[in-house]
């Protein structure tokens, strides 16, 4: 499923990153027996819902030197993206503790250097400096905006995956770029993307789509 995946979205299927990519898998599935770290209780669906969507959002945010994901959970979009761009320094934080160590876990045993997962609220940790930002399902887009502005430099983006009863949010210092639907192999649901731009000028705004 991994290597259908990666095949439709036009990445390649590297046996490193492959094998990766099944151990955090396989480790998400087990931990999630014990402990709730995401809604799918199967692999299928983890894969074919969740890490699919990672696998769209590299396509736009895989060649950012430094990102943060923000309301990271367990890492379904921060630690496939740094899996894939190994170059990548990834942010991860969430308020959740047992999310944070199981991300921990991860890093110690694919020994994922650059990957920084951080226990804590957007609100109280220091500034990051990324050159984007990546989000999905953590509150409207607006407090996305809002909480992620500190965190992101100046013409840094926003990538935010949301359904498709979600409307474009305004936040000062952010203009929207694009929104960009998709939909997954295997599924009808249909998804968009809104890609915000931290504005130098403190312009704010909604283009036409």
């Amino acid at each position: 499923m991994i290597v259908k995946g990666m095949a439709f979205f036009d990445i390649p299927c590297e046996a490193g990153a492959v094998e990766k990519l099944s151990f955090y898998i396989t480790e998400l599935a087990r931990w999630n027996e014990r402990v709730n770290l995401v809604g799918f209780k199967d692999m299928r669906s983890i894969v074919e819902v969740l890490l699919y969507d990672t696998f769209f959002l590299h396509g736009f945010a895989g060649g950012s030197p430094k990102t943060l994901d923000l309301g990271s959970g367990s890492g379904i979009i921060a630690i496939p993206l740094k899996i894939l761009n190994p170059d990548m320094e990834m942010h991860a934080v969430d308020k959740s503790l047992r999310k944070i160590q199981f991300q921990r876990h991860i890093k110690r045993n694919l020994s994922l250097e650059g990957f920084i997962p951080v226990h804590g609220r957007a609100e109280t940790v220091s500034p990051v400096g990324a050159e984007s930002l990546v989000v999905k399902a953590f509150g409207t887009i607006q407090k996305i905006l809002e909480l992620g502005k500190a965190h992101l430099v100046e013409g840094g983006r926003a990538f935010i995956l949301k359904g498709t009863k979600e409307e474009a949010g305004e936040a000062p210092g952010f203009r929207l770029e694009d929104i960009i639907p998709y939909r997954l192999p295997r599924s009808e649901r249909r998804y968009r993307l809104f890609v915000y731009r931290k504005s130098e000028t403190g312009e704010t705004g909604t283009g036409t789509f």
